[in-house]
């Protein structure tokens, strides 16, 4: 079995490590287990993906798993932030959400018992569309404004380089954080930095199927 884990918090992801490994020490007795940190390349081996999800990141599109999506996904979220079911995004509808403020049994728990769950369905054919698809997406002038903001731009340099009043600016930015459910200026950049790590990888994949 070959578990994922993409989470930006050294100490944190060391104790799920721990945490995954007592959960199926027993179950993994006759078999292999890897516990790895999420690189690209082990999307394709991956049985468990465990992800530690910014604030909004949950409402965008999951390149990761244009191609190849693991048994099951688990996104680590502050509770606040767990979205209803008819708002993620169609790579992502079976994810399955934990509070981060679960307590390690719980958790524990949790994860095990969707596994087993998701073992009894066996291996499912079901094919991916992103037709109609809930995903949220930008405006032009939102990836401008995106840009800007991730550049270091103060909400007045990006009024003089959008030509737009400085008003303006804090009234797109609230609405940015209005439409993705982002709570505070830290929620925002984070949200920002995991919006601009997977427009980077959709392009990267998306030219990968073109060059094919």
């Amino acid at each position: 079995m070959n578990i994922s884990i993409r989470c930006p918090d050294n100490m944190y992801q060391f104790g799920l490590v721990t945490l995954l490994g007592e959960i199926f020490s027993l179950e993994m007795a006759q078999q292999k287990l890897r516990i790895e940190r999420y690189h690209p390349k082990n999307m394709t081996t991956a049985d468990i993906m465990i992800l530690k999800l910014s604030p909004g990141e949950h409402y965008l599109c999951h390149a990761e798993f244009y191609t190849r999506s693991p048994r099951l996904i688990v996104g680590l979220i502050e509770r606040e932030h767990i979205p209803a079911r008819g708002e993620i995004p169609t790579c992502i509808r079976k994810i399955v959400f934990i509070p981060q403020d679960t307590s390690v049994s719980q958790m524990g728990e949790v994860i095990k018992q969707h596994w087993l769950s998701v073992k009894k369905a066996g291996l499912s054919s079901e094919g991916r569309s992103c037709l109609h698809c809930p995903q949220k997406t930008f405006t032009a002038q939102q990836r401008q404004l995106i840009f800007l903001l991730l550049s270091g731009f103060t909400s007045k340099q990006i009024g003089i380089h959008m030509h737009i009043c400085h008003k303006t600016v804090l009234a797109h930015r609230r609405a940015l954080m209005n439409k993705f459910r982002l709570r505070t200026d830290c929620e925002l950049l984070q949200f920002l930095a995991a919006a601009q790590d997977k427009r980077a990888y959709s392009m990267g994949i998306h030219q990968g199927v073109s060059r094919g």
